[in-house]
Protein backbone atom coordinates (compact mmCIF):
# COMPACT_ATOMS: atom_id res chain seq x y z
CA UNK A 1 0.00 0.00 0.00
CA UNK A 2 1.63 3.13 -1.00
CA UNK A 3 0.34 5.53 1.93
CA UNK A 4 2.19 2.49 4.38
CA UNK A 5 5.41 2.70 2.38
CA UNK A 6 5.12 6.95 2.76
CA UNK A 7 5.00 5.91 6.85
CA UNK A 8 7.85 4.06 7.05
CA UNK A 9 9.75 6.63 4.61
CA UNK A 10 8.64 9.97 6.76
CA UNK A 11 9.30 7.87 10.32
CA UNK A 12 12.80 7.35 8.77
CA UNK A 13 13.69 10.81 8.06
CA UNK A 14 12.07 12.14 10.95
CA UNK A 15 14.15 9.79 13.30
CA UNK A 16 17.08 10.71 11.38
CA UNK A 17 17.30 14.62 10.37
CA UNK A 18 13.34 15.68 12.39
CA UNK A 19 10.60 17.08 10.33
CA UNK A 20 11.83 19.46 7.69
CA UNK A 21 11.11 22.40 5.87
CA UNK A 22 13.90 22.54 2.89
CA UNK A 23 14.42 25.27 -0.02
CA UNK A 24 17.52 25.36 -1.95
CA UNK A 25 17.93 28.02 -4.69
CA UNK A 26 20.82 27.64 -7.31
CA UNK A 27 21.60 31.10 -8.66
CA UNK A 28 23.12 31.63 -12.07
CA UNK A 29 25.00 34.72 -13.64
CA UNK A 30 25.89 34.48 -17.45
CA UNK A 31 29.20 33.55 -16.49
CA UNK A 32 28.31 30.31 -14.73
CA UNK A 33 29.55 31.54 -11.38
CA UNK A 34 26.36 32.18 -8.70
CA UNK A 35 25.79 31.88 -5.14
CA UNK A 36 23.38 28.87 -3.57
CA UNK A 37 21.04 29.33 -0.63
CA UNK A 38 19.66 27.39 1.26
CA UNK A 39 17.32 26.84 4.14
CA UNK A 40 16.34 24.05 6.22
CA UNK A 41 14.26 24.07 9.34
CA UNK A 42 13.12 21.59 11.74
CA UNK A 43 9.98 20.55 13.34
CA UNK A 44 11.79 20.22 16.94
CA UNK A 45 7.67 19.40 18.82
CA UNK A 46 7.68 16.59 16.03
CA UNK A 47 10.83 15.68 16.24
CA UNK A 48 10.63 15.31 20.31
CA UNK A 49 6.82 13.70 19.86
CA UNK A 50 8.26 11.41 17.63
CA UNK A 51 11.32 10.01 20.31
CA UNK A 52 8.59 9.84 22.95
CA UNK A 53 6.45 7.20 21.27
CA UNK A 54 9.47 5.57 19.72
CA UNK A 55 10.50 5.24 24.23
CA UNK A 56 12.86 8.53 24.15
CA UNK A 57 10.80 9.98 27.12
CA UNK A 58 10.88 13.44 24.26
CA UNK A 59 14.24 13.61 24.69
CA UNK A 60 16.15 14.81 21.75
CA UNK A 61 20.28 14.44 22.35
CA UNK A 62 21.19 15.61 19.38
CA UNK A 63 20.02 17.86 17.11
CA UNK A 64 21.32 17.71 13.53
CA UNK A 65 24.37 20.06 12.65
CA UNK A 66 22.69 22.90 11.03
CA UNK A 67 23.77 25.06 13.16
CA UNK A 68 27.38 24.35 13.66
CA UNK A 69 29.76 25.69 11.33
CA UNK A 70 32.27 23.04 11.22
CA UNK A 71 29.31 21.20 9.09
CA UNK A 72 28.52 24.37 7.74
CA UNK A 73 32.12 24.24 6.40
CA UNK A 74 32.21 20.29 5.37
CA UNK A 75 28.56 21.15 3.67
CA UNK A 76 30.71 23.19 1.21
CA UNK A 77 32.87 20.91 0.71
CA UNK A 78 31.08 18.42 -0.23
CA UNK A 79 29.32 20.39 -2.73
CA UNK A 80 32.00 22.02 -4.19
CA UNK A 81 31.57 25.92 -3.27
CA UNK A 82 32.87 28.28 -1.03
CA UNK A 83 30.92 28.65 2.61
CA UNK A 84 29.83 32.79 2.75
CA UNK A 85 27.21 33.06 5.68
CA UNK A 86 25.23 31.16 8.22
CA UNK A 87 22.37 32.60 9.93
CA UNK A 88 20.22 30.80 12.64
CA UNK A 89 16.30 31.08 12.16
CA UNK A 90 13.61 29.88 14.41
CA UNK A 91 10.02 30.56 12.55
CA UNK A 92 6.94 29.05 15.07
CA UNK A 93 8.02 25.30 16.12
CA UNK A 94 10.63 25.08 13.85
CA UNK A 95 14.30 26.29 14.25
CA UNK A 96 17.13 25.99 11.70
CA UNK A 97 19.27 28.20 9.73
CA UNK A 98 19.63 30.06 6.39
CA UNK A 99 23.19 29.21 4.80
CA UNK A 100 24.58 30.77 1.76
CA UNK A 101 27.18 29.52 -0.80
CA UNK A 102 29.11 31.15 -3.40
CA UNK A 103 30.75 29.14 -6.36
CA UNK A 104 32.83 30.38 -9.82
CA UNK A 105 31.90 27.41 -12.11
CA UNK A 106 28.39 26.11 -12.03
CA UNK A 107 29.74 22.90 -13.73
CA UNK A 108 31.72 22.29 -10.76
CA UNK A 109 29.10 22.14 -7.95
CA UNK A 110 26.76 19.19 -6.84
CA UNK A 111 23.85 20.21 -5.06
CA UNK A 112 22.06 17.18 -3.36
CA UNK A 113 18.79 16.32 -3.91
CA UNK A 114 17.93 15.08 -0.09
CA UNK A 115 16.85 18.16 1.93
CA UNK A 116 20.08 17.78 4.19
CA UNK A 117 22.59 21.00 5.27
CA UNK A 118 24.32 19.09 7.61
CA UNK A 119 27.24 17.54 5.85
CA UNK A 120 27.28 14.50 7.99
CA UNK A 121 24.45 12.70 9.97
CA UNK A 122 26.87 10.83 12.10
CA UNK A 123 27.92 14.24 14.07
CA UNK A 124 31.50 13.34 13.27
CA UNK A 125 33.45 16.18 11.67
CA UNK A 126 36.41 15.08 11.82
CA UNK A 127 36.56 12.33 8.86
CA UNK A 128 36.17 13.59 4.85
CA UNK A 129 32.90 15.19 3.46
CA UNK A 130 30.65 12.50 2.72
CA UNK A 131 29.49 11.73 -1.19
CA UNK A 132 25.92 12.43 -1.99
CA UNK A 133 24.25 9.46 -3.87
CA UNK A 134 21.79 11.35 -5.69
CA UNK A 135 23.57 14.81 -6.88
CA UNK A 136 22.17 17.45 -9.09
CA UNK A 137 24.84 17.93 -11.66
CA UNK A 138 25.18 21.16 -14.10
CA UNK A 139 26.89 21.80 -17.75
CA UNK A 140 27.32 25.36 -18.57
CA UNK A 141 28.42 26.40 -22.14
CA UNK A 142 27.90 29.95 -24.10
CA UNK A 143 26.26 29.84 -27.58
CA UNK A 144 26.41 33.60 -29.31
CA UNK A 145 25.00 36.30 -27.11
CA UNK A 146 22.97 33.46 -24.72
CA UNK A 147 24.16 31.48 -21.96
CA UNK A 148 23.21 27.64 -21.72
CA UNK A 149 22.56 26.00 -18.54
CA UNK A 150 22.31 22.73 -18.16
CA UNK A 151 20.50 20.88 -15.43
CA UNK A 152 21.36 16.71 -14.68
CA UNK A 153 19.34 14.95 -12.22
CA UNK A 154 20.11 11.60 -11.33
CA UNK A 155 16.95 9.45 -10.53
CA UNK A 156 18.52 6.25 -9.46
CA UNK A 157 16.47 4.65 -11.24
CA UNK A 158 15.15 1.33 -9.35
CA UNK A 159 15.36 -2.20 -10.14
CA UNK A 160 11.74 -3.47 -12.13
CA UNK A 161 9.05 -3.63 -9.72
CA UNK A 162 5.92 -5.53 -9.50
CA UNK A 163 3.27 -3.32 -11.35
CA UNK A 164 -0.10 -3.55 -10.13
CA UNK A 165 -3.74 -4.40 -11.77
CA UNK A 166 -5.27 -1.33 -12.86
CA UNK A 167 -8.14 -3.69 -12.72
CA UNK A 168 -8.07 -3.66 -8.94
CA UNK A 169 -9.80 -0.85 -7.23
CA UNK A 170 -7.87 1.51 -5.08
CA UNK A 171 -7.48 -0.30 -1.34
CA UNK A 172 -9.26 2.38 1.20
CA UNK A 173 -7.10 4.32 3.36
CA UNK A 174 -7.23 3.78 6.96
CA UNK A 175 -8.26 7.04 8.21
CA UNK A 176 -6.46 6.37 11.31
CA UNK A 177 -2.98 5.72 9.22
CA UNK A 178 -3.31 9.06 7.02
CA UNK A 179 -3.84 11.24 10.70
CA UNK A 180 -1.20 9.70 12.18
CA UNK A 181 0.80 10.25 8.58
CA UNK A 182 -0.78 13.48 8.31
CA UNK A 183 0.52 14.71 12.02
CA UNK A 184 4.44 13.69 11.45
CA UNK A 185 4.34 15.43 7.68
CA UNK A 186 2.99 18.68 9.28
CA UNK A 187 5.02 21.39 7.68
CA UNK A 188 6.97 18.70 5.65
CA UNK A 189 8.13 20.76 2.54
CA UNK A 190 10.96 20.31 0.20
CA UNK A 191 12.10 23.00 -2.32
CA UNK A 192 14.60 22.90 -5.20
CA UNK A 193 14.81 25.83 -7.68
CA UNK A 194 17.15 27.28 -10.08
CA UNK A 195 17.04 30.97 -10.87
CA UNK A 196 19.04 32.36 -13.93
CA UNK A 197 20.31 36.03 -13.98
CA UNK A 198 18.39 37.66 -17.15
CA UNK A 199 15.28 36.06 -19.49
CA UNK A 200 14.90 32.74 -20.15
CA UNK A 201 15.13 32.45 -23.85
CA UNK A 202 14.09 28.89 -24.27
CA UNK A 203 14.25 25.78 -21.95
CA UNK A 204 12.18 22.36 -22.20
CA UNK A 205 11.63 22.47 -18.51
CA UNK A 206 7.71 21.38 -16.99
CA UNK A 207 8.05 24.35 -14.21
CA UNK A 208 8.70 27.50 -14.89
CA UNK A 209 7.82 31.35 -13.01
CA UNK A 210 9.81 34.25 -14.97
CA UNK A 211 13.71 32.91 -14.26
CA UNK A 212 13.35 30.36 -12.44
CA UNK A 213 12.76 26.78 -12.77
CA UNK A 214 11.33 24.27 -10.13
CA UNK A 215 13.10 20.84 -10.30
CA UNK A 216 11.70 19.86 -7.29
CA UNK A 217 9.04 20.82 -5.09
CA UNK A 218 6.84 18.54 -2.80
CA UNK A 219 4.28 20.01 0.08
CA UNK A 220 3.21 16.95 2.09
CA UNK A 221 -0.16 19.60 3.80
CA UNK A 222 -0.93 19.80 0.05
CA UNK A 223 -0.29 16.14 -1.03
CA UNK A 224 -2.58 14.73 1.87
CA UNK A 225 -5.74 16.92 0.60
CA UNK A 226 -6.28 14.73 -1.59
CA UNK A 227 -6.96 11.57 -0.49
CA UNK A 228 -8.64 9.87 -3.73
CA UNK A 229 -5.83 10.90 -5.44
CA UNK A 230 -3.03 8.60 -3.25
CA UNK A 231 -5.49 6.09 -3.52
CA UNK A 232 -5.57 6.14 -7.02
CA UNK A 233 -2.31 5.91 -7.22
CA UNK A 234 -1.91 2.57 -5.78
CA UNK A 235 -3.25 0.97 -8.85
CA UNK A 236 -1.15 2.31 -10.94
CA UNK A 237 2.47 2.50 -9.14
CA UNK A 238 3.75 -0.93 -7.98
CA UNK A 239 6.66 -1.72 -5.29
CA UNK A 240 10.31 -0.54 -6.60
CA UNK A 241 9.10 2.42 -8.46
CA UNK A 242 11.83 4.78 -9.64
CA UNK A 243 11.11 8.50 -9.96
CA UNK A 244 10.41 8.12 -13.67
CA UNK A 245 7.85 5.60 -12.83
CA UNK A 246 5.78 7.92 -10.97
CA UNK A 247 6.20 11.08 -12.73
CA UNK A 248 3.73 10.72 -15.14
CA UNK A 249 1.12 10.07 -12.70
CA UNK A 250 1.87 13.36 -10.52
CA UNK A 251 1.10 15.78 -13.12
CA UNK A 252 -2.05 16.51 -11.60
CA UNK A 253 -1.44 16.00 -7.96
CA UNK A 254 -1.43 19.10 -5.71
CA UNK A 255 1.68 19.46 -3.65
CA UNK A 256 4.20 17.76 -6.21
CA UNK A 257 6.38 18.84 -8.66
CA UNK A 258 9.09 16.98 -10.31
CA UNK A 259 10.90 18.33 -13.11
CA UNK A 260 12.78 16.72 -16.27
CA UNK A 261 15.64 14.78 -15.09
CA UNK A 262 17.29 16.70 -18.02
CA UNK A 263 16.32 20.65 -18.34
CA UNK A 264 18.30 23.11 -20.13
CA UNK A 265 17.77 26.33 -19.56
CA UNK A 266 19.27 28.93 -22.45
CA UNK A 267 18.81 32.72 -21.19
CA UNK A 268 21.07 35.84 -21.91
Amino acid sequence: MVLQRIALVVIVACTVSGCINSASVVRVKPDGSGIIEQTLLVNTATLKSLMAGMGGQGQVKEMPGILNEAEFKRTAERMGVKPVSLTPLKEGGFEGAKAIFAFDDVTKIRVDQDPQLSGSSSGNVNGPAPTSKSPIKFGFAKQGGSSVLTIMVDEQTAAPGVKPDPSTPPQKIDPAMMQMVKTMFQGFKVLIDVEVEGKIVKTNADYVNGSRVTMLELDMARLFEDEAALAALQTKVGPGASIADVRPYLKDVKGVKINNPNVTIEFR
